[in-house]
């Protein structure tokens, strides 16, 4: 059975990419496909839905609740990080972990230059590599006691200028949202297709029909619409005698686990790019108030820089969200 989830950030910004991240869980042959075990409670040793005081467990839910600028990165590093080091080894840099989880964009950020590394640029970022280890080797051992691996583990990074050309083509933010999606949903649909699966995604903005899309995207597959109201859509896909369910659920990162790894993936990879864009921005102007991108202060932040913007020769496509 696989229990695979998928959310995103940067959905609503001005500045920074859009980052997808999925989250896939092969939880063995002995759970009924139309069950959603909890994760947090088949990992509740070692993971935990709520933050600890003292810090035991690993902190995974909504990256909203385990990031904040107050707090900083380190909980929502230590978490993500360890997942990916259960299933193999830390990652030298940012540019080694991007490898390992959206190295299809390895190849663009060069042509950014406010995503090159800079000379001083740390990792972990906030987190130290020894506890991260260590949980890594305690969730290593709770996963193979019970009998559950993390079989993908992976997020779609879209920089401002391939964002842009989707946005101008589709004249749609939502269906640019989908359109990413859709490439996690056709790796698990490939992958893992002929097994049990439910794939659970967080509410794609305001939508809550995606049956024709499904339909569109996957024709190879027969689809059942189980549901669409209420912020909760349900389908099912059949082809060759399996079943897929897919879900798409209002705050789906509180209900499954999967979904809250893919909200933090998604999270910690663009706050990590957005270090990078800040300090890019701060190498040519000390004085410049950093940004997280998003509307009101994403516009000051523009006004800031436009002077030095414009004599960088950098055009508003290669910079600014078009919607």
């Amino acid at each position: 059975m696989i229990v695979a989830g998928i959310d995103e950030a940067g959905y609503g910004p001005l500045l920074g990419p859009l980052v997808v991240g999925c989250c896939a869980f092969d939880l063995g042959s002995q759970v009924r496909p139309d069950e959603l075990p909890c994760l947090w409670k088949r990992l509740s040793k070692v993971v935990s839905k709520n933050r600890l005081v003292s810090g035991r467990k690993l902190h995974v839910n909504d990256s909203k609740l385990v990031y904040s600028p107050a707090n900083g990165l380190k909980e929502l590093e230590r978490s993500v990080l360890a997942v990916l080091c259960a299933s193999g080894e830390m990652p030298a840099d940012l540019c080694e972990a991007l490898g390992k989880m959206a190295d299809h964009v390895l190849e663009e950020m060069p042509d950014y230059p406010w995503y090159r590394p800079t000379e001083d640029e740390a990792f972990p970022l906030e987190q130290a590599a020894l506890p991260i280890q260590m949980f890594a080797n305690a969730l290593r051992a709770e996963m193979g006691r019970t009998q559950t691996k993390c079989v993908y583990l992976a997020a779609r990074v879209v920089l401002e200028r391939r964002l842009n050309q989707l946005m101008n083509a589709t004249r749609n933010k939502a269906s640019v949202l989908f359109s990413v999606t859709a490439i996690h949903l056709d790796y698990l649909l490939k992958r893992f297709g002929g097994e049990p699966m439910t794939i659970f995604c967080d509410r794609q903005g305001g939508r809550e029909h995606y049956g024709s899309l499904l339909r569109l995207m996957f024709d190879e597959w027969s689809l059942e619409v189980v549901r669409e109201q209420d912020g909760h859509s349900e389908y099912r896909l059949h082809a060759k005698g399996n079943s897929v369910r897919i879900l798409f659920r209002e705050k789906a990162e509180m209900q499954c686990m999967a979904v809250a790894l893919a909200s933090m993936l998604s999270k910690y990879l663009r706050e990590a790019l957005m270090r990078r864009f800040n300090a890019f921005w701060a190498g040519h102007m000390p004085e410049v108030v950093p940004t997280a991108g998003y509307y009101n202060d994403g516009t000051r932040f523009l006004r800031d820089i436009d002077i030095k913007r414009r004599e960088l020769g950098i055009a508003d496509e290669e910079l600014i969200r078009s919607r």
